[in-house]
């Protein structure tokens, strides 16, 4: 096999006009189906993306014709589809965020290793080019120890009934688990793991039932400090990391099809980077497809997926409570 043959499991546009198309150009990666519930629904979005089949489900996948599956649907279906494909034998991308709980993240990476499936978390950011070039300049001490790190990542939705906005915090709603969790991967990514937390969680301007603001205070296992702005009230994006020899900041990381920004402040001299255009959907989808052919664990695995769920917990619970928390204390709770 030097082609794997995927599915989209949803047919929103997002999952048609990104996802499918993403997987569409890779150079490894075949659009060979769509799943729907409705059938209708499913024949018109392979027609729509030039896809060979449609299933109603994934129980309903013939062996051998489909080699995996990406999941883009709602966050509540996340596990329970996950786990159903790992037990059909089919590898599986699911959309971020992971799951809603830690406990479901340990479930999907349970199925995965009991049927030797690849299982991979589509934080597509890991190949946005100024979060490329940051990673690069940090790996090569530009700017020293990292002393602090900070984050934002928001857009303005205003109340429209949509499942993001009706559905609890604690059930995977809300701007947290929306581009929150694409700030904290990122963030990770490039200051290393987050040891403690102290979140706030409000409804400030939208009365929705799901949180409209986020903040959460980091600290993290370096000793660093961070934080990490996710609203879904106003438009925001943005890093900035600072080390004791210089800075590096992005008033543009966030994308799909993008060049975005990167300067680097050092020695009283602030330089632009030069950054290419990236489709971050195609190379996430073209290093999936490789761990799939060669056996590798992707970058973008189930446990690291798993790692920034438990930092949602971990601040979810802490703003419920009050209290600074460790994120390993969280998650065994």
């Amino acid at each position: 096999m030097t082609v794997v043959k995927w599915a989209v499991v949803g047919t929103s546009n997002f999952a048609l006009d990104w996802i499918a198309r993403g997987i569409a150009l890779g150079q490894n990666s075949e659009l060979a189906a769509i799943v729907s519930r409705d059938p209708e629904r499913g024949r018109a979005a392979a027609e729509r993306t030039g896809a060979r089949l449609h299933y109603t489900s994934i129980d309903e996948i013939e062996a051998g014709a489909i080699d995996g599956v990406f999941i883009v649907t709602p966050n509540p279906q996340h596990a329970p589809l996950t786990i159903a494909a790992a037990r059909r034998g089919l590898h599986v991308i699911v959309e971020k965020p992971m799951a809603a709980t830690v406990a479901e993240c340990r479930a999907m990476i349970a199925a995965a290793r009991d049927a030797g499936v690849v299982l991979a978390v589509a934080h597509c950011m890991h190949w946005a080019p100024p979060v490329t070039r940051a990673r690069e300049l940090l790996e090569a001490g530009a700017i020293g120890r990292i002393v602090s790190a900070t984050i934002t990542a928001s857009y303005n939705s205003r109340p429209n009934g949509s499942w993001r906005q009706t559905d609890s915090t604690e059930a995977g709603g809300g701007t947290l688990y929306d581009m929150g969790v694409h700030a904290i991967d990122t963030i990770q990514l490039l200051a290393g793991s987050i040891a403690e937390v102290s979140g706030l969680l409000d409804h400030h301007i939208y009365r929705y039932p799901a949180e409209d603001t986020s903040t959460t205070l980091l600290k993290f296992a370096s000793g660093a400090h961070g934080v990490v702005e996710a609203h879904s009230n106003c438009s925001q994006n943005s890093f900035a990391v600072t080390g004791t020899n210089g800075r590096l900041s992005s008033s543009n990381w966030l994308g799909r099809e993008f060049t975005g920004n990167l300067l680097l402040e050092r020695d009283g001299e602030t330089t632009e980077q030069e950054l290419p255009e990236v489709n971050v959907y195609v190379p996430q989808i073209e290093h999936v497809s490789e761990c799939v052919l060669t056996g590798r664990t992707p970058a973008i695995s189930g446990e690291r997926g798993l790692s920034n769920i438990a930092v949602i917990e971990a601040a979810v619970k802490s703003a419920r409570s009050g209290r600074r928390l460790a994120v390993a204390e969280a998650a065994r709770a």
